[in-house]
């Protein structure tokens, strides 16, 4: 186990611009981290194996869900959907796509209408595919919804953990993504993520994957066994986050 934040450039996982700490001790903080901010442990550990992935694959999971980690709501707390042939996704916490992103990628694989994440495009995107995808043996393509309603990047992720993409939907046969404003909240514009069920045949696509099985399987094989280096300042954020786990901020106990 490395040390914590406090002790940066004096220990053993200290090395060159950033901590290098094991990915069982990522996936715990991550998991305690987001406990401690309000959301239920199926919700944590399922963020936290999504940070785990992210890390790995992008190196940039743990800096993720300390961008996110203030929009956890606390309790539970349901989200509204609306929308006839798009399920629009209105979360009044706002949480982000790595805290979101999961549960609306299950429900574009189980349901037969694509399903509207609100937010920016990020790079958890391929991460909750990746995850998704591996969970419900469903391909899912993800496209970039810009705030005037038109399509942007995509990517797709299949049930043989292949991913690809492409900078429209029309290189994955799909011609009409995009959504009525009406479809959208008008009092709160902006972009989304729309998630959705894929049906075509990989033989079809001139495009090559952009990561593999193997990649993937190089990855978390090298970062098991060395660790992973996390950004210095994010990692303080979860970190710290992660250690008001079952510990009351009370004026006799303050939290760190």
């Amino acid at each position: 186990m490395t040390e914590g934040p406090t002790g940066a450039g004096t220990g053993p996982g200290r090395t060159g611009s950033g901590f290098r700490v094991a990915v069982r001790e990522i996936r715990e903080a991550a998991f305690r981290a987001v406990v401690a901010a309000g959301a239920s442990s199926g919700e944590a550990a399922t963020t936290a194996d999504l940070v785990v992935l992210g890390e790995v694959l992008d190196g940039a999971g743990v800096l993720a869900l300390a961008d996110e980690l203030d929009r956890v709501p606390r309790g539970r707390r349901p989200v509204p959907s609306s929308g006839d042939a798009l399920v629009v996704l209105d979360d009044p916490a706002r949480r982000g796509p790595l805290l979101l992103g999961p549960s609306a990628a299950d429900l574009a694989a189980a349901g037969s209408r694509p399903v509207l994440l609100p937010g920016a495009w990020t790079p958890s995107v391929e991460w909750i595919l990746v995850s998704a995808t591996a969970r419900t043996g469903t391909p899912l393509l993800a496209t970039r919804i810009r705030a005037d309603g038109s399509p942007g990047t995509c990517v797709l992720a299949t049930a043989d953990s292949m991913v690809y993409r492409a900078p429209r939907p029309g290189a994955f046969g799909i011609r009409h993504t995009a959504y009525a404003p009406g479809q959208h909240d008008a009092g709160r514009p902006g972009e989304g993520i729309r998630l959705s069920r894929w049906d075509g045949d990989t033989r079809s696509l001139e495009l090559p994957p952009a990561r593999t099985p193997a990649h993937h399987h190089e990855r978390f094989a090298t970062a098991m066994t060395h660790g992973l280096r996390v950004d210095p300042g994010p990692w303080a954020t979860v970190y710290g986050a992660s250690r008001r786990y079952l510990v009351p901020a009370t004026p006799e106990s303050p939290h760190p």
